[in-house]
């Protein structure tokens, strides 16, 4: 006998895909957070996760503090901005961009110390950036893709086979 159950995840958040940007998956909360994650899954191990900014006399994502109820400070995204560049191993770099209009609200500094979380554990300690989307807005008109949900597959009660497949 199988039995299937959502992911801890989806049991939360719905996933979403921007068009634009195939590499990222946005977890959406009802609350209108959103955490952007890795979607492509790398071979190589991450050396390095760079939030630092490419301009001249830029601040680091790092450095953005957000205060308050209305998570004032934070950096105003665009499409186009890029949220993180990772660096893999076998010299591959990977830029991710937000895909999204909103609010940058945190990145996770975890990846600083340990960046192949992004590879290991992409929807928990290795998300990217949480983003939030100003007054009135839940979620943005970017999100056009719901992407289908994990689901836990248990083969059998009695012996050890527990697997993830997306369904």
């Amino acid at each position: 006998m199988t039995v299937s159950y959502l992911s801890s995840v989806d049991r939360a958040y719905k996933r979403y895909a921007c068009e634009d940007y195939d590499n990222i998956a946005y977890l959406h909360h009802p609350s209108g957070v959103s955490v952007v994650v890795l979607r492509q899954e790398l071979e190589s191990e991450v050396v390095e996760v760079d939030f630092g900014n490419t301009k001249k006399n830029g601040m680091s994502r790092m450095d953005h503090v957000v205060v308050g109820k209305g998570k004032k400070g934070g950096l105003h995204l665009q499409k186009e901005t890029r949220l993180c560049t990772i660096r893999c191993k076998d010299g591959k770099e990977i830029v991710i961009r937000a895909g999204v209009k909103g609010v940058l609200a945190e990145v996770n500094d975890r990846l600083v110390a340990n960046p192949d979380l992004v590879r290991t554990a992409p929807e928990n300690q290795g998300y990217i950036a949480i983003v939030t989307f100003g007054a009135g807005k839940r979620k943005p008109d970017e999100f056009v893709t719901e992407l289908p949900p994990k689901r836990v597959f248990l083969k059998g009660y009695g012996g050890d086979a527990l697997e993830t497949v997306q369904n």
